[in-house]
């Protein structure tokens, strides 16, 4: 089954499983979005390290961040030649390439403290490009690096492509590049981003209250797809957004700090926030 995020009655991310009724329900509005779920997990109980150890029969689950997806079998190191040859049949190119790439993607998820399941999803990304032939002839750097980006949109997780730069071996443009070559050749289809998404953690960056927060988000709202048909960068769209909430609200901060947590320039922020601002005084009348 595939895993519910959203909420289809209220909108709320808050999704709770309950393994005593086997339901999946909405902890804001209570319904019940899946029942009679089936346990995955083992039949026996154990209270303690050594009592697991003696009772399970199984290894680790399969994990697209292992080249071998976890199910190796060790060859054992007790016959010398056995070990002599260990190294020499172990390991094709192609996964010599794979650990290198997987190696990346983690070092690069936990700069950008990235969950685990965004990593699992860009690691089976990277390997239906290597099905795809898409490897050969590019840097595995860049690859991975517009790779976490297009994941990050597809979880909806406030990532751009500059804070993505940074963490990386390569210079923004040729990440662009591959993620432009990637969404081409593999038919990926990205929402726009929602500026909203921004601003829960510009405001903490910046040191706001919930109250600018709120606001911010509320600007948006109101705003609509203003800023979207204006080709506005989500980024900049939230940056204004919570420079009006801030000066609304009494905690001014200027155009030149918010810019910087951005990753735009102040006068980018100011011009939303002229626009904006007229939008909105259109909307109240």
């Amino acid at each position: 089954m595939e895993r519910i995020r959203t909420c289809p009655e209220c909108g709320s991310k808050r999704i709770v499983m309950d393994p005593k009724h086997a339901e999946l329900y909405c902890a804001d509005c209570g319904v019940v979005l899946a029942e009679a779920l089936i346990d995955l997990g083992p039949e026996w109980r154990a209270y303690d390290q050594d009592q697991a150890a003696q009772r399970v029969r199984t290894g680790p689950p399969v994990s697209y961040r292992l080249h071998n997806k976890g199910l190796s079998t060790p060859i054992p190191k007790g016959l010398p030649q056995t070990f002599r040859l260990r190294g020499r049949i172990g390991l094709e190119g192609s996964d010599k390439t794979l650990i290198l790439a997987l190696g990346e993607l983690d070092r690069m998820a936990s700069a950008l403290k990235l969950p685990a399941d965004v990593r699992e999803e860009t690691a089976i990304l990277y390997r239906e490009a290597m099905q795809q032939n898409l490897i050969k002839g590019r840097s595995v750097e860049e690859l991975v690096s517009a790779m976490l980006y297009i994941t990050c949109r597809q979880y909806g997780i406030p990532r751009t492509l500059k804070e993505i730069a940074m963490v990386s071996k390569m210079p923004l443009k040729k990440i662009r590049r591959a993620y432009l070559f990637l969404i081409k050749e593999m038919g990926i289809k990205l929402a726009p981003a929602s500026p909203a998404r921004f601003i829960p953690r510009f405001c903490s960056m910046l040191g706001l209250s919930s109250t600018v927060r709120e606001r911010a988000i509320q600007i948006i709202r109101k705003s609509g797809s203003m800023g979207m048909a204006k080709g506005w960068s989500p980024t900049g769209t939230a940056g204004a957004a919570i420079y009006l909430a801030s000066r609304l609200s009494g905690e001014s901060v200027d155009e030149s700090t918010i810019a910087k947590v951005a990753g735009t320039t102040p006068i980018t922020i100011r011009a939303r926030y002229e626009e904006m601002q007229k939008r909105l005084l259109l909307l109240s009348y």
